[in-house]
């Protein structure tokens, strides 16, 4: 079985599409497979550390094939991000993976280097659930205190409608409340370990649609679903809470990350005025909200995968970087802020930063025209670059998962970033 990185993530196809994008495909699903086979030899061949070489090669001529069929016009194959979108999907072989459907089950993993603990998760798959059905919207349920996954996937996610759509995973958390926001470390459980960990194991063996995943809290998981997911907003579609208020967590890095509230309390409301105020993402309070009402708004929300304003509040340990923009990591610094707003009209990408000292740009021909000049302006320094589209960083990105089947980038740029007129060190 392969080992596929952790892609942490679209549903609504007329036909069998596992990718929302902008843009449309322009090839056959059999090409899509075939490719999607050779990425899978690559990600096997990194993974054992042999052959990935050979196993490139065969892989990029295989793409730049794509240039000679009509759809492309001898057009450069890596600026087609839905088809590529769309191989790495069936590089994950979903079809030949064994999955226990129409019941609850707990699964014990590892979560692995650094962590090197175990956890015990529970999941259900739709009784009628095929891979080549796909792929289905994820949500990713975080139980109350004191609650079993297994009895949290039983008690609070009945709804015939929901469990016939949508593949559901229990996340365990760690015993002592105050660690379910924290990273965890060697044999020390966190929060967002154990939801990454179970985040890996669903995208690895279920056909997940990337662009359809949700973390959902119930009761005291409400505050954790909000700022676990606000670490790497780019993963998600959206944050639901059930019957549970929403903790302390800003929504400075919620600008693409819409959120709904059945039920809540006072802070649940602030968060969502907030959200409105600043006008960021949907922002709904639903105080009768049922699970019919959390079905409908997960099938009608989609992720934006590359949106083209980005707010990001540094922190750490993370987030350092959101959707299309990444930041170096350094201490915290009251006031750190970067705005980033694409044009594409104009090939122009506009940054604001405050004690930001550089930033990295990931490129794809969903964000900008990569046939032409890009400019990026970075508080009001002007840079002007053809920047081409490359195999090499392509597959490095899928390698860390920070491509995924959702989103494709095949370039990258780093620029520093002057200091606004008044900044202070």
């Amino acid at each position: 079985m392969r080992n596929l990185p952790i892609t942490l993530i679209a549903l609504t196809a007329a036909a069998f599409a596992p990718i929302t994008m902008q843009q449309e495909a322009l090839l056959k699903e059999s090409d899509h497979k075939k490719i999607g086979k050779e990425i899978a030899d690559c990600i096997e061949a990194f993974q054992e550390g042999k052959g990935r070489l050979k196993a490139e090669e065969k892989l990029s001529e295989s793409i730049a094939k794509w240039s000679k069929k009509k759809p492309f016009k001898d057009k450069d194959p890596l600026f087609a991000n839905a088809d590529l979108g769309m191989s790495l999907w069936y590089a994950h072989e979903y079809d030949k993976k064994k999955v226990t459907k129409g019941k609850v089950d707990s699964v014990t993993v590892p979560t692995g280097p650094p962590f090197d603990y175990e956890i015990e998760y529970c999941v259900w798959a739709p009784s009628k659930y095929k891979a080549k059905d796909g792929p289905y919207p994820l949500i990713l349920c975080i139980p109350d205190a004191g609650q079993r996954p297994f009895d949290h996937l039983t008690e609070d996610w009945v709804l015939g409608g929901l469990r016939d759509q949508v593949i559901l995973a229990a996340i365990p958390m760690p015993e002592d409340v105050d660690a379910w926001d924290q990273v965890g470390g060697a044999g020390t459980q966190g929060g967002l370990a154990n939801m990454f960990t179970v985040l890996k194991e669903m995208t690895r063996n279920y056909a997940v649609d990337f662009d359809k995943v949700f973390v959902a809290g119930k009761g005291a998981g409400v505050a954790a679903a909000l700022e676990l997911s606000q670490f790497f907003p780019d993963r998600f579609a959206g944050v639901i809470g059930r019957t549970g208020d929403a903790g302390d967590t800003s929504h400075d890095n919620y600008r693409n990350l819409p959120v709904y509230f059945a039920g809540g309390g006072q802070k649940a409301t602030a968060f969502a005025d907030a959200m409105k105020d600043a006008g960021f993402a949907e922002a709904v309070v639903n105080p009768d909200g049922k699970e019919e009402d959390i079905l409908a708004w997960v099938m009608a929300t989609d992720r934006d995968a590359t949106p083209t304003e980005v707010v990001l509040t540094p922190k750490l340990p993370f987030p350092n970087k959101a959707y299309w923009l990444e930041v170096p990591k350094t201490e915290e610094i009251e006031g750190r802020t970067i705005r980033a707003v694409v044009d594409r009209a104009t090939n122009e990408i506009t940054i604001t930063a405050k004690h930001v000292s550089s930033v990295t740009i990931y490129l794809n021909d969903e964000l900008v025209d990569m046939d032409l000049p890009v400019t990026v302006i970075c508080n009001g320094a002007k840079n002007e670059d053809v920047i081409p589209r490359n195999f090499s960083t392509m597959m490095r990105l899928i390698y860390s998962a920070r491509n995924d089947a959702g989103r494709i980038y095949t370039a990258t740029r780093q620029y520093d970033v002057p200091k606004l007129e008044g900044e202070e060190d």
